[in-house]
């Protein structure tokens, strides 16, 4: 919308023009009706005034004097419309070196009048392009010139980007850089444009110049601060993307020299907030295994197809290296060795086949070990390579057990179709003929846990499972997974998952992924 000023010192003038604009189909707005070119001069100097309608004489200073003025100060003069009731050549002339762009005699016509102010719209529209596709090309340079220094960091990009705000006659003030990345390993699903309108409302006044430094990160470079210690992001603006993305941002800087550590400080903010977070959720867990008996376990349940035990070794996992002073390099290089056993496994048993389905699985694994170098996420990392572990096991073959026994192997199975029966260790040895002291110690070679931890590992899925898809009673899912007793079935719900049955429930229908199923 623009800004119309009037300036007559003939009140019907006035007031006539302001009814004719009122009445207009154009996008304008009367800013005032000044009765001099004294009040006229001040409103220009203290108000933004697009077009500017105004007589030629007028006491205190005449419409051309007004002009003249504004010129000599420096200011940007308004589109001028010239209105007079004397058609003297000297008037028009001056007129014309002054810029104005329309000149009308008085009596007014509503169609001149209505003309000139569509020619003045049109040159502010044409402007208005011109500086959008100047800022636009602007920011692409910057943006260039940004994305460059982070996958090269060098000095002279550094310099190159304060000579683009030179050049531009463009004071960026402080800065600050912050990094963006998307709380899961995958995909980012935030486009520039609209992540550009998103920073924007959240530091107004600001300049924002955007950066996917790869597929789950954003940098986001903040410039034209002008006091540090009074700006904050306005996270309110930012709210439907923070519960999904993690957030860091550095400190203010006013030298881009200091880019590199501009860049270190936003990934350590943004690994901190992840650091509180993680500790919050996983402090509950008691004994946290070495790295090499995770490392075995994670064998183990690929080994025994066992979700359960991957479940439990992705948690652990997540608990040992966040509190480890939030190890990200431990996780890091952790889950880059163990993506290469199972790789390998994969390989031993299938590579000979030209499977297509394992020879995929091989190839996701290798862009797994290269894509989480860049998560600072240890719990997105973790669940990651828990998801793709899901993937690995599911593909095994039904009759392919990676190096177990056959005995084992049979249980396992036995195990998992036979939970909610009565089962102990003693008849199982009995039945195959083997000494129960031996199989015990037999069974938690191959699969890394004891025989009754396993039991109870399989019969705490099946239990998540109805809870989370059923509306059958505590007591009848205490049944249905092979406990006698509901009070003692809740105190191993518990013991192993944190919380009660009913509170897993009730959770899970607050996060949305229960859904009741009548049985």
């Amino acid at each position: 919308m623009y800004r119309v000023l009037i300036a007559d010192d003939e009140y019907w003038v006035g007031r006539w023009l302001a009814d004719v604009l009122a009445k207009s189909p154009y996008d304008i707005k009367l800013a005032g009706i000044s009765k001099n070119g004294g009040e006229a001069l001040e409103k220009l100097k203290s108000d933004q005034i697009d077009i500017l309608i105004t007589d030629i004489n007028m006491p205190v200073a005449s419409g051309l004097a007004l002009l003249k003025e504004l010129e000599e100060s420096g200011r940007k003069k308004p589109k001028t419309i010239i209105i007079s009731g004397y058609d003297e050549f000297e008037y028009a002339r001056q007129a014309i070196e002054l810029d104005v762009l329309a000149y009308l005699l008085k009596p007014l016509e509503r169609e001149k009048v209505y003309e000139a102010v569509e020619k003045a719209i049109g040159l502010l529209e044409e402007e208005q392009r011109q500086r959008e596709s100047e800022t636009s090309d602007f920011a692409g340079t910057v943006e260039v010139v940004l994305a460059e220094y982070l996958k090269n960091p060098e000095s002279d990009l550094k310099e190159k980007l304060a000579e683009l705000f030179v050049r531009r006659k463009e004071n960026p003030g402080f800065y600050r850089l912050g990094l963006l990345q998307t709380g899961q390993l995958e995909q980012s699903a935030l486009s520039r444009e609209p992540l550009r309108r998103k920073m924007e409302e959240a530091c107004p006044g600001k300049r924002i110049f955007l950066h996917q430094r790869d597929r789950f990160t954003w940098a986001i470079l903040i410039t034209g601060i002008e006091h540090p210690e009074g700006f904050a992001v306005n996270e309110t603006a930012l709210a439907s993307i923070l519960h999904r993305y993690e957030f860091g941002l550095s400190r203010a800087h006013d030298d881009f020299s200091r880019l590199d550590c501009a860049v270190e400080e936003a990934k350590q903010a943004l690994i901190g907030n992840l650091e509180e977070e993680g500790e919050e959720k996983l402090r509950s867990l008691e004994h946290i295994p070495s790295e090499s008996e995770l490392h075995a376990k994670f064998l183990s349940a690929i080994q025994t197809r066992s979700l359960p035990l991957l479940e439990e070794c992705s948690r652990l996992s997540a608990e040992l290296f966040v509190r480890r002073d939030y190890d990200l390099t431990g996780c890091l290089n952790f889950y880059f060795v163990l993506t290469g056993d199972v790789i390998k496994l994969l390989n031993d048993c299938y590579g000979k086949e030209n499977d297509t389905e394992y020879l995929g699985l091989m190839e996701e694994g290798y862009e797994l070990s290269v894509r989480i170098k860049n998560h600072y996420s240890i719990r997105s990392i973790c669940k990651r390579f828990e998801d793709y572990t899901r993937k690995v096991i599911s593909c095994l073959k039904e009759d392919e057990y990676l190096a177990v026994s056959d005995i084992v192997r049979k249980v396992l199975l036995l195990i998992r179709e036979k939970y909610a029966q009565d089962l102990s260790l003693g008849q199982i040895a009995d039945e195959y003929g083997v000494n129960p002291s031996y199989f015990s110690k037999k069974f938690k070679d191959e699969t890394g846990c004891n025989f009754i931890d396993y039991l109870t590992a399989v019969r705490m899925e099946q239990a998540r499972a109805l809870l989370e898809n059923t509306a059958l009673p505590v007591a009848a899912v205490s049944s249905r997974v092979g406990f006698r007793e509901a009070k003692y079935f809740s105190r191993v719900f518990s013991s192993v998952m944190g919380m009660k049955p009913t509170e897993y429930r009730e959770r899970m229908r607050r996060d949305g992924t229960g859904r009741e199923v009548e049985m």
